[in-house]
């Protein structure tokens, strides 16, 4: 019994948009068969309306019109046979009342309209030969009764016949297409399931590898500071305390283990901040980057040194550990590798696209363009320095943090005049 149910729900199951465009044919049929018939009554007064049939099937044609509106799931499931049930009623009639009016031009030219019109409205081949074959039984049965001479009923079963053969060759061939169609679709959408299960899974594996390196930079740059710091502390006893014990050779040794071991901080230093403090979830707050940059200039200016700022500054949503790190590190970098007697660092600001706009210019000795990707770059240098503070990390953490806070930066540069950095944060 089941199986049975199952499969008469299937014959007249309907998709969305059919069940969306049947509601509204029903709707708009409802009061154009009203206003046909009254046009027809007004030119042949003398046509025969059984049963006041235009009023009855205004009000079927619109209340089969709203059942979708209803929002019911079992009504929308069985709304194909009501299509169908609907459609075999409204066929009876009319080639009923056609036969009572002796096959009148005005309703054979309704019978064939309404014949192509319903078959296009049946989604299942079943119906759609159950339709055409009892609207054919039934119509050879009034001709064969009618008193129609030979000519006109051969003339009114060809042409029907023809319409039927017709419009099922379409509705076929439709029929077909949708399920090709809806072959297709349950296809693509089984391998869109599994793509998504695949990217689910790989997220996972991302989001599992990513957490492990976190973890994995922390462990390991936190146990390389403690032996750093305790080479540091003997070989600056050893030069500071025991200096006289050891000739000029090897206090210049010593102090050139000095000079590694702060290399090597400051890179462990560089690599953690880089991998553990581009967290998303770090608090974002309103930062007033004019306090924010005068602090950073009192720290960094010197007789040699001077930081202009060009405009005031405004107050932005970021995070404010972050935003003190694009800066400095920007700033920093103009004095490091700038090759004046006298530094010169100019901090600019400008709305550009609805969007905070920054400059850090400096007079230093530029950059070629050729270059202009590759100073971003992780443990990127385009000379090699003696500095000890020089490690390759500060614009590749620059780039991070801005990137990540969907702001974007690029460099312009002229050789031997200097290099400004642009980056822009949301407003």
């Amino acid at each position: 019994m089941n199986k049975i149910f199952k499969y008469l729900s299937d014959i007249g199951r309907l998709e969305p948009f059919e069940i969306k465009n049947s509601s509204f044919t029903f709707c708009l049929a409802s009061p154009s068969t009203y206003v046909y018939v009254l046009i027809m009554l007004y030119y042949n007064p003398g046509l025969i309306i059984p049963y006041q049939g235009q009023e009855v099937f205004t009000i079927l044609f619109m209340l089969v019109g709203l059942v979708p509106f209803a929002k019911s799931k079992f009504l929308n499931e069985i709304y194909g046979w009501i299509v169908f049930v609907t459609l075999i009623i409204f066929q009876y009639y009319l080639t009923y009342t056609t036969a009572l009016n002796n096959f009148s031009l005005d309703y054979l030219l309704v019978t064939y309209v309404f014949i192509f019109g319903s078959v296009l409205l049946l989604s299942n081949r079943l119906l759609v030969i159950l339709f055409s074959a009892s609207q054919l039984i039934h119509l050879s049965y009034r001709v064969y009764y009618s008193e129609l001479d030979s000519m006109s009923e051969s003339a009114i079963l060809v042409s029907m016949s023809t319409i039927f053969i017709f419009s099922f060759l379409v509705m076929n061939g439709l029929i077909r297409y949708r399920k090709k169609l809806e072959s297709v679709n349950a296809d693509l959408e089984d391998r869109i399931k599994q793509r998504t299960i695949d990217l689910e899974n790989r997220a996972k594996e991302l989001l599992r590898k990513n957490k492990d390196l976190e973890e994995f930079a922390y462990v390991v740059s936190h146990d390389l500071k403690r032996p750093l710091r305790n080479i540091y502390t003997l070989t600056d006893w050893l030069t500071e305390d025991a200096a006289h014990d050891f000739d000029q050779e090897a206090n210049q040794s010593l102090r050139l283990i000095k000079e590694q071991v702060t290399q090597m901080d400051l890179l462990v230093a560089g690599i953690l901040d880089y991998s553990l403090q581009m967290k998303t979830d770090q608090e974002m707050k309103v930062v007033d980057a004019q306090v924010l940059l005068e602090r950073i200039i009192t720290v960094n200016s010197s007789e040699n040194v001077q930081i202009i700022l060009k405009k005031e500054l405004p107050k932005v949503s970021f995070n404010e550990s972050q935003l003190l790190q694009v800066f400095q590190n920007l700033i920093q970098n103009a004095i490091k590798h700038n090759d004046k007697e006298k530094v010169e660092i100019h901090i600019d600001y400008a709305v550009v696209n609805d969007k905070h706009q920054f400059t850090v210019s400096d007079n230093g000795p530029g950059i070629e363009e050729k270059y202009f990707e590759k100073i971003f770059e992780l443990f990127q240098k385009l000379q090699i320095e003696t500095e000890v503070d020089s490690v390759g990390i500060g614009l590749a953490l620059v780039k991070k943090i801005i990137e990540r806070n969907g702001g974007e930066i690029y460099v312009e540069s002229e050789v031997g005049k200097g290099t400004s950095f642009f980056f822009t944060i949301k407003q």
